[in-house]
C-alpha cells in the first residue's frame, strides 16, 4: 500500500505544468495581456491580436489588463 501511495504521489508531481494562453495587441504601445480574446481592453487594438504564452508576455514586461482583475 505504501508503494502504491508513493507511486501515485510521484506520478502526480511529475505532470507537466499547463501553460496559460493570453492575448496581446501587437502594436508598439501595448503593455497589457488579456486572458480572453473578447476582453473589452482589446476592443481598441488597431493592430493584430496575438495569442501567446503567459510566461512570454510577462518576459516582455506586460501586466494583466485592469478589466480582467
Amino acid at each position: 500500500m505504501k508503494t502504491l501511495m508513493l507511486f501515485l504521489f510521484l506520478m502526480a508531481d511529475t505532470s507537466p505544468i499547463p501553460t496559460t494562453t493570453v492575448y496581446i495587441c501587437s502594436g508598439a504601445k501595448g503593455k497589457k495581456y488579456h486572458l480572453r480574446a473578447d476582453c473589452r481592453g482589446l476592443s481598441h487594438c488597431s493592430h493584430r491580436v496575438v495569442k501567446m504564452k503567459l510566461s512570454d508576455a510577462e518576459k516582455e514586461g506586460r501586466t494583466l489588463c485592469g478589466f480582467e482583475k
